[in-house]
C-alpha cells in the first residue's frame, strides 16, 4: 500500500476532489487516483486517502498544465491492460482484480 508522510489537504481543495468520484478506482489491493499523467496514485489504504492524495496532485499540477484540473468524462471507457502504457495503472489493477475473481470461480 502506499502512504504519503503528508495527509493534510485545503479543506477547499478537498471539496473539489468530492465532485470527482470517477477519478477513484476501488481494487483488491486498495484504492487507485487515476490521472492523466503517466502514472495513477496509489494504491491507498481508504478512499479518504486517495482523495487526499488526489487534492496534494490537483494542487501540485494546477500551475503546470494548461487544462482544467476539474474536466469530466462521461461516456464509456474499455480498458485494455495488454495495450496500457502506464507504468502503475488504477484501471490494469481493476481488471487484474477481475480476472483474479472470474478464474476463481467468484
Amino acid at each position: 500500500m502506499h502512504h504519503d508522510s503528508q495527509t493534510l489537504a485545503e479543506p477547499q481543495q478537498l471539496e473539489k476532489v468530492a465532485a470527482l468520484p470517477n477519478r477513484f478506482v476501488e481494487t483488491s489491493v486498495g484504492w487507485y487516483v487515476l490521472t492523466r499523467e503517466r502514472a495513477d496514485l496509489g494504491p491507498y489504504t481508504s478512499l479518504s486517502e486517495a482523495k487526499r492524495a488526489l487534492s496534494r496532485h490537483l494542487k501540485q499540477h494546477e500551475r503546470v498544465a494548461n487544462r482544467s484540473p476539474y474536466a469530466s468524462f462521461s461516456g464509456f471507457y474499455l480498458h485494455d491492460p495488454q495495450t496500457c502504457h502506464k507504468i502503475n495503472c488504477g484501471r490494469c489493477a481493476e481488471a487484474d482484480a477481475m480476472a483474479q475473481k472470474m478464474n476463481s470461480g467468484w
